[in-house]
């Protein structure tokens, strides 16, 4: 029997809808931070928006003078996150003409289909998967100096961001702040080479004025002045530097009066200076049990590069990386002991290189409407007739929001001067 709509729309349904295991497999193993965080739905969301208070003072009334404990009386101060839902979608097209001619070859046509459907979901779980570290701006890569239309990017191994094929748009700015706007015109990628960090477009004159710092982005996904939000990650909450931005109705001067509660913990670059990786991971965290009164993060976060530094260094002390069994596929750790206890260090190949992150993934979560990633099958169908042709659609959508509810127990720190 030929393959027909009903049959094809069957294994969808029986592959994505009904089989959970097979949508995990297929977003989580790679992505790190997003397989770990808690996924909530859309418990606590009014509408599309998320109030998240967090305590950034405690009461002050008190003392050894009861009367001068009672006039010095305060109320605890707080501030609150209000975090909107962004939006992702994934399509691909299925033509009616193949489905019509794979009836005396069904199996081979449904290979070929789950194959791309496969793709779709990939390729969206490893776009959130970056999106859930970076700042919301929407940024996958900045430019350095361009040969035509090669362009070479500052941070070599962010061309693994990058896909043939892929739309690109451009501004001479993150897309962090509402005032950041694209340049006219977009190109695609024809060619992308990781190890040189080198991308090359079609035409890279497609885009005006383009010039060297200009930072690349996804076709549709730039936030700036377009107000396009997919995920603010965990540097939007957990800042580079001591100047924050205004996030989620909380303005960058509140921010900066209560930086430790309000945008994490960091240590002066004096201290680290000269310091190997393992010395500067724990004088992070030596100084979030100290200084910044923080809780004991649960889970440190590393780029693949940076844990391979980190692995030679304490494997001369007969310290190895072992597969962690308390995570549900199996990730690697390798654990570094400081005052507060033993820290599992993961590595995330989405984690900015170069950077270490301490997180108390208690802290953290994502919420969406419906699963993360999921099939639009609200008419009972999961292939969808699309409007303009004969042909039809498998469509993903997520309504993605991460949730940090206690900056103050996350840090981070550089790992070279």
């Amino acid at each position: 029997m030929g393959s027909t709509l009903t049959t094809y729309d069957a294994l969808l349904k029986e592959r994505y809808l009904d089989s959970s295991k097979v949508v995990e497999k297929l977003i989580y193993p790679d992505n790190v931070l997003l397989g770990m965080l808690e996924k909530r739905g859309d418990t606590g969301m009014v509408g599309d928006t998320l109030p998240v208070p967090i305590i950034t003072g405690l009461p002050q009334g008190v003392g050894g003078v009861f009367a001068t404990a009672q006039s010095n009386v305060s109320n605890i101060a707080a501030s609150k996150w209000a975090i909107t839902a962004g939006d992702y979608y994934g399509v691909v097209h299925i033509g009616h003409k193949v489905l019509a001619a794979a009836r005396n070859n069904a199996g081979a046509f449904l290979d070929n289909k789950v194959a791309e459907s496969d793709g779709v979901y990939e390729q969206a779980a490893e776009m959130l998967s970056i999106y859930a570290w970076r700042n919301g701006g929407g940024a996958i890569g900045r430019r350095a100096t361009a040969a035509t239309n090669d362009i070479t990017l500052t941070k070599p191994e962010e061309a693994a961001n990058f896909e043939v094929g892929m739309t690109v748009v451009a501004s001479d700015n993150d897309g962090a702040t509402s005032t950041d706007t694209l340049r006219t015109g977009s190109t695609t990628v024809t060619a992308v080479n990781p190890s040189t960090g080198v991308v090359t477009l079609a035409s890279a004159a497609g885009i005006t004025s383009f010039a060297d710092n200009d930072y690349l982005f996804r076709s549709g996904d730039f936030n700036g002045d377009t107000g396009v939000v997919i995920l603010r990650g965990v540097e939007a909450f957990i800042t580079p530097n001591d100047s924050p931005g205004t996030l989620w109705g909380v303005t960058n001067t509140t921010r900066g009066n209560n930086l430790v509660r309000l945008s994490g913990c960091r240590v002066q670059s004096s201290l680290i200076a000269g310091k190997s990786h393992e010395e500067r991971i724990k004088i992070l965290l030596s100084q979030m049990q100290s200084r910044f009164k923080a809780k004991m993060p649960s889970a440190g976060f590393m780029n693949p590069e940076d844990f391979a530094v980190l692995d030679t260094l304490m494997s001369a002390r007969g310290i190895r990386p072992l597969e962690d069994p308390n995570t549900k596929f199996g990730y690697m750790k390798i654990d570094v002991y400081c005052a507060g206890g033993r820290l599992p260090i993961y590595t995330d190949r989405h984690c900015p290189k170069g950077h270490f992150f301490a997180l108390r993934l208690e802290d953290w979560w994502l919420s969406s409407m419906g699963e993360l990633l999921r099939p639009q099958n609200e008419d009972g169908f999961s292939m969808l007739r699309r409007a303009t042709s004969t042909d039809f659609e498998f469509r993903l959508i997520s309504y993605p929001l991460e949730a940090c509810r206690a900056p103050r127990n996350q840090g981070r720190c550089p790992l070279t001067d």
